[in-house]
């Protein structure tokens, strides 16, 4: 599955409220009408945690995630008439977008309840002594093995999203600009159950040790989200 997650700063006056409104109206049509989409939801940024490895520049007021089977489809879906719509139509709320072209490896299958809570974090690994072949290795394999034995009343979900192409405001840019090398979703029941787990069972206490050693910036962000269309309904 590849995934493309963007980033959204709103522009200023714009309220929370105002933005959800936009991005659920006319914008959302939009992005439902590229070919090849099977999978689009939005999510709106209400907090960001300030944990031991984040970085007070990086900000966001929202992320939409689209999903296509395959990378021609996404590439042909952002050559379309439909996407260029789509990237004209974000003008009206949006003064800063960066965009992550990314594989997706679900961890742990999705089990949304009506309270189930979630995050998004944008994660950087601590380059040049991490390659990104190690850092794959590591996140996809061994992080995503811890995490499949974390309790599943407690965590609901876990979507890694490997990034291997980004663009802001439209444009690609190398590596070094915008170092984000992987992007989580993480469903869960309540914060403090996950930050007891973390520090209490055994796979908590491994995987926070683990991330230590290849990841150098984890930029957390709670967020509501809306699904719009998922794999199932197409």
């Amino acid at each position: 599955m590849i995934s493309c997650i963007t980033l959204f700063r709103k522009k200023d006056g714009i309220t929370p409220e105002a933005l959800k409104d936009l991005m659920q109206g006319e914008y959302a049509e939009k992005c439902l009408s590229v070919k090849g989409l099977h999978g689009y939801e939005q999510n709106y940024v209400f907090l960001k945690e300030l944990g031991d490895a984040y970085h007070e520049d990086v900000t966001a007021d929202a992320f939409t995630i689209e999903r296509y089977d395959t990378l021609h489809e996404y590439e042909e879906a952002m050559k379309s008439t439909e996407y260029k719509i789509v990237l004209a139509a974000r003008d009206a709320f949006s003064c800063h977008t960066e965009s992550f072209t990314c594989l997706e490896n679900v961890s742990i299958p999705c089990n949304i309840t009506p309270d189930c809570k979630k995050k998004i974090s944008l994660l950087q690994r601590t380059a040049p002594k991490v390659s990104f072949e190690d850092y794959t290795r590591e996140w996809l394999v061994i992080h995503s093995g811890c995490m499949i034995k974390m309790p599943k009343d407690i965590f609901f979900g876990y979507n890694q999203h490997l990034v291997i192409d980004r663009m802001v405001s439209g444009k690609h840019v190398p590596y070094e600009e915008n170092p984000v090398d992987g992007i989580l979703e993480l469903y869960f029941s309540d914060a403090a159950a996950v930050s007891n787990a973390f520090k209490t069972t055994p796979e908590g206490q491994l995987t926070v040790s683990h991330r230590k050693e290849f990841m150098c910036g984890v930029d957390p962000f709670l967020v509501d989200f809306k699904i719009f269309l998922s794999k199932s309904e197409t």
